[in-house]
């Protein structure tokens, strides 16, 4: 959950956006909320007010995460998961597919557009492209035992392994600095200027920083084809709550939460992964320095979170309110099951997990083993 913003998918936020004032002014403009609506202050001169809808999020049962030897044994030694960059991935469109795609769907709608509502979507982040550096993804399977993926994480001769994750079980992001400021900032951190009074005074943006983090849910990917009406359908689904904007104040609809960069056209992807039929968490950070750490790929120095579970004991204030996890208070994974890939799938290789599982806490985790006929 995020600090300012509950991201349940059984919410709708509506922002409230004058076009020059104060916080505090803008507070008094906004009605009380009803019983059914929630008034939440954010950041900076805005507040949303989220009244109860009727989406209902999709239902993950099954995700198989595939790695290495070398990724299984810091999992298990750990305790954590590592959610890397968008920017980083096998799929070089991930992310930016899904806004070009409910683009094209602007472009091509009948009847077009008006100007009030090409604004809204743009001021809303619909119409923006996507921005996959800012975006974590823990990638996943609802197969656990697909060909397609043994071969695409096999490593040489390293072992390959599936863990079975539990969906329902919540993972967060890690604190890896515990320093309350930034320990070297860059030119002009902390200098933003949200709005100006009306004598021409800066009204200081948000704390540059303030923890917090976004996102979090097990989702299916969407496959696009060109026959696909996942974009357009998305879009009609937000058009239609627009309304006309009123004299001095413009009123969006914040559906899906596209101004946190978690919105349901990060789910689309391009027809050709299909086959990996993918389930992933997403998460956006901040302040970086705060949660980002950095690894050696293929791709050259790339950014990755590290995501965990927490302990059970009681979280403090702060992590209950910013969805984040402190290092102390890291607990097991929600891991269901191990499958031994099928270059490994042996007697001793099975003996030597178990061995593993079993020293670290997880007694309770089964083995399987693979019967793709691949080696």
């Amino acid at each position: 959950m995020n600090p300012f913003l509950s991201t349940t998918s059984n919410l709708r936020y509506f922002l409230r956006l004058p076009c020059c004032g104060t916080y505090d002014r803008l507070l008094e403009e906004i009605p009380p909320p009803t019983s059914n609506e929630h008034l939440i202050r954010l950041p900076g001169p805005l507040s949303v007010r989220a009244v109860p809808c009727d989406d209902q999020p999709m239902t993950v049962d099954e995700a198989w995460h595939y790695t290495t030897a070398a990724g299984l044994l810091n999992i298990v030694r750990h305790n954590r998961l590592w959610a890397s960059s968008a920017a980083f991935m096998n799929d070089a469109s991930e992310i930016k597919t899904g806004k070009r795609a409910l683009q094209d769907a602007a472009a091509a709608r009948q009847p077009p557009l008006e100007d009030w509502q090409l604004n809204a979507l743009r001021v809303l982040g619909v119409l923006t492209d996507g921005k996959p550096d800012k975006v974590f993804l823990l990638s996943a399977s609802v197969e656990g035992d697909a060909l397609t993926l043994w071969r695409s994480y096999g490593q040489g001769t390293e072992a390959e392994y599936a863990i079975r994750i539990d969906p329902l079980v919540g993972l967060t992001p890690v604190v890896q600095n515990v320093l309350e400021q930034h320990p070297s900032p860059p030119p002009g951190w902390g200098d933003e200027v949200e709005d100006w009074t009306e004598r021409g005074e800066p009204i200081p943006g948000p704390d540059p920083d303030q923890p917090y983090t976004w996102g979090g849910d097990w989702d299916a990917v969407q496959y696009l084809n060109e026959d696909s009406t996942l974009a357009p359908d998305e879009l009609e689904r937000i058009v239609r709550e627009l309304r006309p904007p009123r004299s001095g104040r413009l009123s969006i609809p914040l559906i899906g939460d596209y101004f946190t960069e978690i919105d349901p056209s990060v789910l689309f992807k391009n027809t050709g992964f299909k086959d990996e039929r993918e389930v992933r968490v997403t998460w956006t950070v901040n302040p970086w320095w705060k949660f980002v750490l950095y690894r050696a790929s293929r791709f050259g120095v790339t950014p990755y979170i590290e995501v965990a579970a927490h302990d059970g004991t009681e979280p403090s204030d702060l992590e209950r309110e910013r969805s984040l996890l402190m290092p102390h208070r890291v607990g097991r994974l929600p891991l269901m099951s191990v499958r031994i890939g099928p270059t490994r799938a042996t007697e001793s290789a099975e003996h030597a997990l178990r061995q593993l599982l079993d020293a670290h806490g997880y007694g309770e985790t089964s083995i399987v083993t693979s019967s793709a006929p691949y080696r």
